[in-house]
């Protein structure tokens, strides 16, 4: 059994060249071992048969022609008659007369074969069948087989012929047939291995082909093309093959333009980090400095005023200004990120900086419709950036559209996904995908991506912006019907 297994595993080891070439004469070889087999016992058959019933024609020929000799009592023509016999077919081993009492009286033999024992051994097997009647029995000896045959002289009245024929024949014929099917067997053995040598190649070589242009594949290679003009199964596989490497090299080239719009907007994100922080720093120094030193001066005047009308207006004046400062941090901690999305949602946020956004461009009509999303608050991770993702559309739309109305709509769909459209009539503007100037547009597309959504702009010029997104909502949605915080 491991012998087997060892010699499997080989097998399948070796290249396909050498399975097909291998298989192709393993298989010629047992068809022509499997006809030597068949015809060789068909024909022995025949052969057999054949040489029984020539040993029985020659028995009864040669008792009707003795009977004459017998009679006349001429036993030299008798055994002439028997040696013609032999002469004429080598297969006779033997053939001899006996006379009723069992004795012979004419006989012929061939050269070398001993015949008085074998005779005597078959003279007492037939003498105890009955006279007149014929009779033939195969038997073995040191000779080979032989069919025996027994043939009564006038009904075994004048004596019995016995002829001894040989199946030498039987086995001489298919030792010539052998011999030509295996000279045939050879010829179309090397016959076939040119055959199969030349279909072999055919049908290797392309499979080698595509072996090596997937390896050429797996090193990163996609501009391989396997060129197999043909309609068949491999022809098949290999336009397979090149749409699967077109696909590769798509997929390759889809992956480096993500990690450069990834590292693109890393460097963007970090960029308007330190950006948003000297605009902090700024308006701390320009805005929230400046107000607290102009407090901190007129704290100081209150020590040089002594009438109480002038120290009550003084007040009144610091109590402005505090409170402007309130509304400065105020609005900074607002742009930082804005409470009332915590509070009271996405939807409410959303109105509140559309409200802002109409006070400061009192010239932008901003009509917001939510659809579906009264009763539910999303995750704070998705609310956040929806909500980054409309301010950012407002901020373009602000910046460069100059636009007149702008259209913003969000609709939980029921198939588990937020979808948003921001529409403007501003001059549009060419959009190229991954350009490093379109910080805001690409920062819009990587949060939705973050989120398992897609984000699209469409855009011409003098016709407008759309921004369009979808984002699946997967676990994120949150039922709040009983809140009594939100309307």
């Amino acid at each position: 059994m491991t012998l087997l297994k060892n010699i499997w595993k080989k097998f399948i080891n070796v290249s396909l060249r050498i399975k097909f070439i291998g298989l192709f004469i393993f298989g010629i070889l047992f068809l022509g071992i499997f006809m030597l087999l068949s015809i060789s016992s068909s024909y022995i058959g025949e052969i057999s048969h054949d040489t029984k019933l020539m040993s029985r024609v020659i028995g009864k020929q040669t008792a009707k022609e003795s009977a004459d000799f017998i009679l006349n009592r001429n036993f030299n023509r008798l055994n002439s008659l028997l040696k013609n016999e032999i002469l004429n077919d080598n297969d006779i081993l033997y053939i001899f007369v006996e006379n009723n009492s069992g004795k012979i009286i004419a006989s012929a033999f061939q050269k070398g074969f001993f015949i008085f024992g074998y005779i005597k051994k078959q003279s007492e097997y037939n003498n105890n069948a009955p006279q007149h009647l014929s009779s033939v029995k195969l038997t073995s000896s040191v000779y080979g087989k032989i069919w025996n045959t027994s043939a009564p002289i006038l009904n075994g009245k004048l004596g019995i012929v016995r002829v001894g024929l040989s199946l030498n024949r039987a086995k001489r014929t298919p030792l010539l047939l052998i011999k030509y099917i295996t000279i045939i067997t050879i010829f179309a053995a090397f016959l076939i291995i040119g055959l199969s040598s030349a279909i072999t190649w055919w049908l290797i070589t392309p499979l080698v082909k595509l072996s090596d242009a997937t390896e050429e594949v797996k090193r990163g290679n996609y501009d391989v093309n396997v060129n197999i003009a043909r309609d068949d199964e491999i022809g098949k596989l290999s336009k397979a093959f090149n749409e699967m490497a077109l696909s590769l090299k798509e997929a390759e080239q889809e992956r480096i333009k993500n990690e450069n719009l990834r590292k693109n907007f890393i460097s963007g994100v970090i960029n308007a980090q330190e950006e948003e922080r000297k605009n902090i720093s700024r308006d701390l120094h320009d805005s929230v400095g400046q107000f607290l030193s102009s407090v901190k001066i007129k704290l100081r005047m209150l020590d040089d005023v002594n009438e109480l009308g002038k120290i009550k207006d003084k007040i009144h004046q610091i109590r402005g200004d505090l409170m402007e400062g309130l509304s400065l941090i105020h609005d900074i901690a607002k742009n930082l990120r804005p409470s009332i999305l915590d509070e009271m949602g996405l939807v409410n946020a959303i109105n509140l900086y559309i409200a802002d956004a109409v006070e400061n461009n009192p010239n932008i009509k901003i009509d917001f419709y939510h659809i579906n999303l009264e009763n539910y608050r999303l995750d704070k991770h998705i609310e956040i950036n929806i909500y980054r993702i409309v301010q950012e559309a407002l901020l373009n739309v602000v910046r460069h559209a100059f636009a007149s109305s702008v259209t913003i709509i969000l609709d939980k769909v029921c198939e588990g996904k937020i979808r948003g459209i921001i529409e403007d009539d501003g001059v549009g503007f060419e959009c190229f995908e991954g350009n490093k100037d379109y910080l805001g547009i690409n920062s819009m597309k990587e949060r939705a991506k973050l989120l398992g959504g897609e984000l699209t702009i469409e855009s011409e010029k003098d016709l407008g912006t759309v921004v369009k997104f979808s984002i699946p909502l997967a676990g994120y949605l949150e039922n709040t019907n009983d809140n009594s915080s939100i309307s």
